[in-house]
């Protein structure tokens, strides 16, 4: 009797776990957001955080217990015929390739809440050295870090991508150390400026300040 219970508590966890995963793969048709955004402001190095659909964002999110409704972040790239791109570090368990790779603007909010989307930039920043330590990062394919060690810099997880460049580019340890660094960390004021890119007023955008 007591072995049937435990199947039976098994295969309800089990059933309940794969109907979680039904509702995610379901919401892959996601719902349109009435969040607007305006690249006017944008630069090359500014650091854009989001949070994702899907099962894995929510783990994410839970695990580190943060105040801020975050799971991924990445580095805007702007070229030279004015397109923007993200340069940014994903596993290969939910990406068709691994580590550093990049992508364009347009698809990386394709796969964003546009409510949770924010851009900030690095005070120092002002020669766009985050992009071009990005770009060497990529042209080098420097792998996800599975292992999630903050302490190895052969491999990068996603917000240690951004956080390892600043601390090679400008000296400036952003983490103080923390080898779980959450992305509230972004906006810390003494080293960040948040810069106006999404909005529900159509009119708002219109009037946004260069900044």
């Amino acid at each position: 009797m007591v072995g049937r219970f435990q199947i039976e508590i098994k295969t309800f966890i089990l059933l309940s776990f794969l109907s979680v995963l039904l509702v995610d793969c379901k919401s892959s048709s996601k719902p349109k957001d009435n969040c607007l955004y305006t690249t006017a402001n944008l630069k090359s190095g500014d650091i854009i955080l989001r949070k994702s659909y899907g099962l894995i964002s929510e783990i994410v999110v839970i695990q580190l217990g943060d105040t801020l409704d975050i799971s991924h972040c990445g580095i805007i790239q702007k070229t030279n015929t004015g397109e923007f791109n993200v340069i940014h570090c994903l596993s290969k368990k939910v990406s068709d390739s691994d580590g550093v790779q990049i992508c364009s603007l347009k698809h990386f909010l394709n796969d964003s809440k546009m409510e949770s989307v924010r851009v900030v930039r690095f005070r120092a920043d002002t020669n766009s050295v985050i992009s071009k330590r990005a770009e060497y990062y990529l042209e080098h394919k420097i792998p996800f870090d599975e292992k999630f060690d903050a302490a190895d810099s052969s491999a990068f997880f996603c917000s240690e991508f951004p956080i390892q460049i600043i601390k090679t580019g400008f000296n400036t340890d952003i983490s103080e150390g923390s080898l779980k660094p959450k992305f509230s960390i972004f906006l810390n004021k003494k080293y960040f400026d948040e810069v106006r890119f999404t909005s529900v007023n159509r009119q708002e955008l219109k009037t946004l300040p260069i900044h």
